[in-house]
């Protein structure tokens, strides 16, 4: 479901006033957030899709991680998960469906959490994902809504899941470029936040299904400024922009790129491929923080130590919200 028909489904819901609330669906954050007392806050979250891979334990893991993200995009620092499983047990059997789980437990042991429970339901179409839980200091969270012009625009992932899981399904991705896409996928954002925390961070989302465009457009919108994107500044995963080049995309990825269009002029010089990639849906992709560009070189380097292939991909401008992508 792309952003537009979100928020048109979203119109059917009736809001009730909470004075707690501190984010809801009024808003396009990342997580929901309930102020607990004057210091603390819960952060709430819940994911979950179909297999994008072919390793079992690989799917948990990546759904796992894909979860906790967006705790680690609003500085909360996990507590606890519970399970959300649709399969058909007959179907996959104990030891597919039990490696699924495995990975998740491996994940959420490496975020230091627990899983706390769950739940499953019978489904021919294998699902899995999590609620994620998580705390905050409300004076402290990162929204969609804090970007300030002149802010660089610092990408904490290389783009490119989409496409190259796509790539995967059809059987035209090579072994080793799909093996750096799990390894990615795999990976929490645990460090990169707490890297993060340590600069003047004004705003942040991770990007996921919505590609980096459609949430650089969120951020937009919510912060009412303009962006530019230098589209060859930002990182690549191998492979991915020659299976872009050959028009292997998801239909999300095709979803998000209409549903950006009006928000985003492109420079004639811009590829093809690079234009689906910066629309690329993702999986478990990295954190986007807009933070002042004396800092941001600095926090792109200790990214870059930790294992994280980051770079400056952009910068924020004065304006009406809209998004100028260069070469």
């Amino acid at each position: 479901m792309g952003p537009e028909d979100l928020r048109h489904v979203l119109g059917f819901v009736e809001l009730r006033e909470d004075a707690g609330l501190l984010v809801g669906l009024e808003s396009p954050d990342d997580a929901a957030v309930y102020r607990l007392g004057p210091e603390q806050a819960i952060v709430a979250s819940l994911d979950f899709f179909t297999p994008i891979v072919d390793d079992p334990e690989d799917f948990g893991a990546i759904a796992a991680a894909n979860a906790l993200s967006d705790l680690y995009a609003m500085r909360a620092r996990p507590l606890f998960a519970l399970n959300v499983l649709a399969v058909r047990l007959d179907a996959l059997g104990v030891e597919v469906v039990g490696r699924i789980l495995r990975g998740a437990t491996q994940t959420c042991a490496e975020a230091g959490i627990s899983i706390a429970g769950g739940h499953s339901i019978d489904d021919p179409e294998p699902k899995f994902g999590m609620v994620a839980l998580g705390l905050v200091d409300p004076e402290l969270l990162w929204r969609k809504s804090g970007a300030r012009p002149g802010d660089a625009i610092l990408l904490g992932k290389a783009l490119g899941t989409g496409v190259v899981t796509t790539g995967l399904k059809q059987d035209v991705a090579a072994p080793e470029d799909v093996e750096a896409s799990v390894r990615s996928m795999r990976q929490l954002n645990r460090a990169a936040a707490d890297i993060l925390s340590e600069f003047a961070v004004h705003a942040a989302t991770d990007v996921t299904g919505y590609g980096l465009l459609g949430h650089l457009a969120e951020v937009c919108r919510a912060s009412d400024v303009g962006a530019r994107i230098e589209a060859s500044a930002v990182p690549l995963l191998p492979g991915a922009a020659d299976l872009a080049a050959q028009g292997v995309q998801p239909g999300g990825t095709e979803r998000n790129r209409r549903a950006v269009e009006r928000m985003v002029s492109w420079a004639a010089d811009v590829q093809e491929a690079r234009r689906i990639l910066l629309c690329d849906a993702q999986t478990s992709g990295g954190l986007m923080a807009f933070l002042p560009g004396r800092e941001a070189e600095e926090a792109s380097g200790r990214l870059a130590e930790a294992g994280y292939e980051a770079a400056v991909v952009g910068e924020v401008e004065e304006g009406a919200p809209g998004i100028r992508v260069e070469d």
